[in-house]
């Protein structure tokens, strides 16, 4: 399955995602057990890119949980997921692109503050 970030950065097409570069702290739920925790290092409209200290296997769902601050203010963007693609980036980890999943009022209205976030 194709990512969608890529390493292009958006383009001027008027369906294009928007694709933004942050490092807020994330936390990754697999299951009822496994919680993990990383880094938030990109987000895009269909989807969320992190940084983790493990790999997980593509296809499975999670709950995606990111912290940031947007003018001053806490924001919490927490949404359900597919696991898009894992790969090695040597010894920052393994990078993680997730796909959101019937993003709720909330989570939308999340997404929306951080793409607009400088």
């Amino acid at each position: 399955m194709e990512s969608f970030f890529g390493s292009h950065g958006p383009t001027s097409d008027a369906g294009a995602t928007r694709i933004k570069a942050m490092r807020w702290p994330a936390s990754l739920r697999l299951g009822h057990t496994t919680m993990l925790t990383g880094k938030a290092i990109q987000i895009s409209n269909s989807g969320v890119g992190l940084l983790m200290d493990r790999t997980v296997r593509e296809g499975e769902t999670a709950l995606v949980r990111v912290d940031a601050f947007v003018d001053g203010n806490p924001l919490r963007l927490q949404a359900r997921t597919s696991v898009v693609c894992c790969t090695c980036v040597g010894m920052d980890g393994f990078r993680i692109s997730l796909r959101f999943q019937d993003l709720d009022e909330d989570a939308q209205n999340a997404v929306d503050a951080l793409l607009r976030a400088r």
